[in-house]
């Protein structure tokens, strides 16, 4: 019985045309052979599985084969033969994951001296070269920069950053790429006819997507699907594969990119939920993700994906039905944001969290409103009309005036001497001066000039920007007291109120804390009513009223109480005995030596009921109790 041997030996290329992939090295290799031209060391570099060391025996055999057909080797002769079977002395495999010391090195240097035995080269073939010490590198490097003519060393490693850079620059260096997954689909279905496999091509893609660019693992893949489904004498299916090796099949994608693009935050989580319920391997999908949606964008880009996207028809086919209706921009964001979040993932303790959080975070922002959608957006409403109150809002907005000056000339009138203003008498005998022109105000008439007569128009001729804000208050007032829906005790609150300014859109009223903080919530919770009501009477629909609380003439008392010190004994000792009659004080110096400065009287003349009470009986305030 022989022994059986798996897929990957068994299907080991034996002639650089068998080699998959990699035919920018296999071209430079053989013409190499074919012109003499061999270097004296070489270096290949790539991921595992994809041909390093298989190249090296290839370019081993090619160099000792006694009849090389154009640079190929015959796999014919004694040397070919032996090297097949890895038999022959004169081709030296070693492993540098072991035997790295510096004393394997040195009997290595030793050993190159000698002639070879049965072959033209005596050939070193070094795996895992970055595993050699630094001792090592040296004791090998004086060799391998001139090394005999009879020998030659072939390095392979994954990771050429930890080869000495001494090394490298005395070697040729190859870089192996991954393999793309049709061509090792291809490979896959070779095999599988001539093992007489049945399997389906949607399970031969999977294997291929699993190997990650691999054709050893995609083969060692194979081999154990045909180990574990082959009893039962029926074709191995995708599910199968799926179900075997944690993947993700094409439908539960397609399903997760198309919430990613609906905004489907739900239908996201719940087929990942699924997935991670089945087993399914959690980074091999976000991959996945990725892929399909590079495939997606490069469709949207390019008018012929398949040069570049290494998929088959179908995969093509249904990366141009996902993006039929979704905008690029979104794509673009959606793989900027998930693109650099990989390795994280790696490392993440829960990745169905952390996988369910980054792409609901990605989706947040691809989806979300853009500046340049807004522009769009209003230009589009700009030229349908819908926006032609923006051109009638001003630019500069200016104060807003009670009053009109209209300047209007009339005939003219001879000044009359005693007529003189009575805020600045002035002697008989010393002429009254002519005030100096400034532009609002009327200059005394001088002759042959026209005197100006001022023109005063009421305030229901104002326009509505120029409204005081009493009366703009009081048809706010007039306004909510209409609507029948809001209660009418609250109007009598609006009337505690006492507007300030009006300027720039905005009506600023003040209610100070005499009044009852309830009354002012309850004016407060009405702020709706009160900006719709603003915005209809002034047409201004930027308008807003602007409710403040301050502190009233009740505290500033208290401050100014506080502040005026008492006397202390001491100085109440030395008082004289005789009690003088306090002289005559006018009410208002009174009030000011009370409250130390006008801030109280101030306060309290802002009232309008307080002006209204002085104005109708001739009143002055006298003194304030609080």
């Amino acid at each position: 019985m022989n022994e059986y041997q798996v897929i990957a030996r068994k299907w080991r290329p034996q002639r650089f045309s068998d080699v998959v992939g990699q035919e920018h090295i296999i071209k430079t290799l053989k013409n190499a052979i074919r012109q003499q031209r061999t270097a004296h060391a070489y270096l290949f570099v790539g991921p595992r599985g994809i041909g390093k060391t298989t190249t090296a025996r290839i370019f081993a055999k090619a160099l000792n084969c006694e009849a090389p057909e154009d640079g190929e080797p015959c796999c014919k002769c004694q040397s070919c033969v032996s090297i097949a079977n890895e038999n022959n002395i004169d081709v030296i495999e070693i492993d540098a994951a072991s035997q790295n010391s510096v004393e394997n090195i040195r009997d290595l240097r030793d050993e190159v001296l000698h002639m070879p035995i049965s072959c033209r080269y005596k050939i070193y073939i070094i795996d895992e070269v970055h595993m050699l010490s630094k001792s090592a590198w040296n004791a090998l490097l004086k060799t391998v920069e001139e090394p005999p003519a009879h020998v030659k060393f072939i390095f392979a490693t994954t990771e050429v950053h930890m080869v000495l850079a001494t090394i490298i620059s005395r070697c040729q260096r190859f870089d192996l790429k991954p393999i793309s997954s049709t061509l090792i689909s291809t490979r896959l279905t070779e095999i599988a006819a001539a093992e007489n496999v049945t399997i389906s091509p949607e399970a031969i893609s999977a294997i291929a997507r699993a190997a990650d660019g691999g054709m050893r693992d995609a083969q060692s893949l194979l081999d154990q699907m045909i180990a574990f489904f082959s009893g039962d004498e029926k074709e191995i299916s995708e599910e199968q594969v799926l179900s075997l090796f944690g993947l993700t099949g094409s439908t539960d994608l397609i399903k997760i990119i198309s919430s990613m693009f609906s905004n489907d935050r739900g239908g996201v989580v719940a087929a990942i939920h699924t997935l991670a319920v089945k087993g399914k391997n959690l980074e091999t999908l976000f991959s996945d993700i990725l892929n399909y949606l590079r495939g997606v964008q490069l469709c949207h880009l390019l008018s012929n994906p398949e040069a570049i996207l290494e998929s088959d028809a179908d995969s093509i086919k249904r990366f141009r039905e996902l993006g039929a209706n979704i905008n690029s921009d979104i794509i673009q964001i959606l793989m900027e944001n998930l693109s650099s979040v990989g390795r994280i993932l790696h490392d993440a303790i829960n990745k169905q969290v952390f996988l369910e959080t980054i792409i609901l975070k990605a989706m947040r922002v691809a989806h979300s409103v853009k500046i340049a959608d807004l522009i769009a957006r209003m230009n589009y409403l700009r030229k349908a009309g819908d926006l032609e109150f923006l051109n009638k809002i001003p630019t500069d907005v200016p104060t807003p005036a009670k009053t009109i000056v209209e300047v209007v000339e009339v005939p003219i009138v001879e000044p009359k001497p005693e007529l003189a203003p009575e805020s600045e008498p002035k002697p008989e005998s010393e002429p009254v001066p002519s005030p100096a022109p400034e532009p609002d105000h009327v200059q005394e008439p001088v002759p042959p000039e026209p005197e100006l007569k001022l023109d005063i128009k009421p305030e229901a001729e104002l326009a509505k920007d120029e409204l005081s804000p009493n009366s703009l208050w009081q048809q706010i007032v007039k306004s909510i007291k209409s609507d029948s829906l809001i209660d009418p005790t609250i109007v009598h609150y609006m009337n505690e109120a006492n507007p300030k300014d009006f300027e720039n859109s905005m009506l600023t009223v003040v209610f100070y804390e005499e009044f009852d903080p309830a009354h002012y919530s309850a004016v407060q919770n009405i702020l709706p009513a009160i900006h719709k009501a603003i915005q209809n009477i002034t047409g201004d629909w930027a308008a807003t009223v602007d409710l403040i609380h301050k502190k009233g003439v009740r505290a500033i008392h208290k401050k100014v109480e506080k502040e005026i010190p008492e006397p202390e004994p001491e100085e109440l000792a030395l008082a004289p005995e005789k009690k003088e009659e306090p002289p005559l004080v006018d009410p208002a110096d009174r009030v000011n030596s009370i409250l130390g400065d006008k801030e109280v009287v101030d306060k309290i003349k802002e009232k309008e009921i307080v002006n209204a009470s002085l104005d109708l009986f001739g009143g002055t305030i006298v003194d304030i109790h609080g």
